[in-house]
């Protein structure tokens, strides 16, 4: 009896290599190594967690974080461990850990076995593609390169889902604490306004100023109502994107302010050279064309003929006979110049992408640490100089008016001044934040600012209680004799 098919077509030696080098291919895709990675850009590592326990001890880690107090940092680490997209995005790992996997392995082969109904007659017919057998080193290289280029994009989409959850946190913290000073200003203008009906009803105050006072009243309950509606909408989204059930939702207390600006002036120089030489989004820029490069060689073969197949014939009647074998492949008419042409505009596509990349990370890098330097300057600017000079300004307006030598009118626009100046310190803190943020997707900013600023989340806020200075007690005097 002939030696049985296996033993003619399996290569044992080829198959231990494959073997061997499948065994090398880590379990959890390199996950351990993005998370270092994507820890020290963020402050937080990432987790992955692909078992029933793993799920459990990452929903335990939520818990812990939603126990307490959650600031910028904290909120990304429960974005980590909670939102279900980052997860989608992460098994992506593990179709390129399978795909790789399969290109390490042999082609598989087409088994077809036919009997006839009657007779002992047994025909046995096996084919594989010879090109997946010639090129199999390229398809395990190019393999290796797809699971490259999977842990570089997962890196990428880390750090940019840490920015977004950033940004998420700093909108709606900034809702809060604009609500915060409106809800100060509409309680010192109800007060003001009892104050001026009682100026009024005693004679003491004319019509226009009762009414200009109630004006000032009306006004701050308008703005108290549009800074409220943002604050429903900005906590959806922060909910959102941290990936929060309903009851985890419940437990989430933020932060009250968002932190002062550092003294110090950002390095933007230095920034912009880390963050171009060690940028997340062009190693997976660089990664997908070196997946493309791997492949290219097989494709443009493949290209020329389509398929090659090798097949063997094996005929039993009582003992294998009549063994033959085919070779076949499919001729594209074009002569694969078509395949061949697509293969070449894919590859120049793909270069041209990542210099373009590369300008848009250069871009963004220097339009946010412009962004975030500008704002830092303006925040300390509207805090050292523009609070205390505009609460310098009411006190005196309101000192002023006791004395009855002003009236009602510049008494309510030093108010409206007061509460100007307070948002305006508002929005330059949290456009610095933002840009903080846009500017962390490419590099780790703490390692470039001074030594106060290297726990991002836990910077104390300036000293100011009342950034409107309109304590709903701080009224003028309701003696006053106009």
């Amino acid at each position: 009896m002939r030696k049985s098919l296996p033993h003619r077509l399996l290569a044992p030696g080829l198959l231990a290599l494959a073997t061997s080098a499948c065994a090398n291919v880590p379990a959890d895709a390199g996950f351990s190594g993005i998370s270092e990675v994507v820890s020290s850009r963020t402050g937080a590592a990432p987790v992955w967690p692909r078992t029933d326990a793993g799920r459990a001890e990452a929903m335990a880690a939520a818990d812990e974080i939603l126990a307490g107090r959650v600031g910028m940092d904290e909120a990304v680490a429960l974005a980590f461990l909670s939102s279900p997209r980052l997860q989608a995005e992460l098994e992506e790992l593990g179709i390129a850990r399978a795909e790789l996997v399969s290109a390490l392995l042999p082609p598989n082969p087409f088994v077809e076995v036919t009997r006839p109904a009657r007779g002992n007659l047994l025909e046995l017919e096996v084919s594989a593609s010879l090109l997946d057998f010639l090129f199999w080193p390229q398809r395990a290289r190019a393999g290796r390169a797809g699971m490259e280029a999977a842990q570089a994009r997962a890196t990428a989409s880390l750090a940019e889902a840490a920015a977004e959850v950033r940004i998420a946190f700093i909108d709606h913290v900034a809702a809060r604490q604009a609500l915060d000073l409106y809800r100060q200003a509409e309680a010192a203008g109800q007060a003001a306004q009892l104050a001026a009906e009682a100026l009024f009803d005693a004679g003491n105050i004319a019509q226009v100023d009762y009414d200009r006072q109630r004006q000032f009243a009306a006004q701050m309950i308008a703005e108290r109502m549009k800074a409220e509606a943002e604050i429903g909408p900005t906590r959806e989204h922060l909910v959102a994107v941290l990936g929060l059930t309903a009851e985890q939702a419940e437990k989430l207390q933020l932060a009250p302010r968002l932190p002062s600006p550092g003294e110090a002036p950002l390095d933007s120089e230095r920034l912009v050279r880390a963050a171009m030489s060690d940028s997340l989004q062009l190693a997976a820029a660089e990664a997908d064309l070196k997946q493309l490069a791997a492949s290219r060689g097989v494709r443009n073969v493949g290209a020329l003929l389509g398929d090659l197949e090798f097949g063997a014939s094996f005929e039993r009647d009582g003992s294998w006979s009549d063994e033959s074998y085919t070779l076949g492949f499919s001729l594209p008419v074009d002569l694969g110049i078509a395949g061949r042409q697509r293969v070449a505009s894919e590859f120049r596509q793909a270069m041209q992408t990542l210099q373009q990349t590369r300008l848009d990370s250069l871009a963004d890098v220097r339009s946010a640490a412009q962004r975030a330097e500008s704002a830092r300057a303006l925040a300390l600017f509207h805090r050292d100089v523009s609070l205390p000079v505009s609460a310098e300004v009411f006190d005196g307006v309101v000192r002023d008016f006791n004395a009855m030598q002003i009236g009602m009118f510049e008494l309510l626009q030093a108010r409206r001044e007061r509460v100007d100046a307070g948002r305006d310190y508002l929005d330059a803190v949290a456009a610095y934040w933002r840009s903080h943020a846009d500017l962390e997707r490419h590099v780790r900013v703490s390692e470039f600012e001074a030594a106060d600023m290297a726990e991002t989340g836990h910077i104390h806020p300036p000293e100011e209680n009342d950034p409107a200075g309109m304590e709903p007690g701080h009224q003028q005097h309701e003696g006053h004799g106009h």
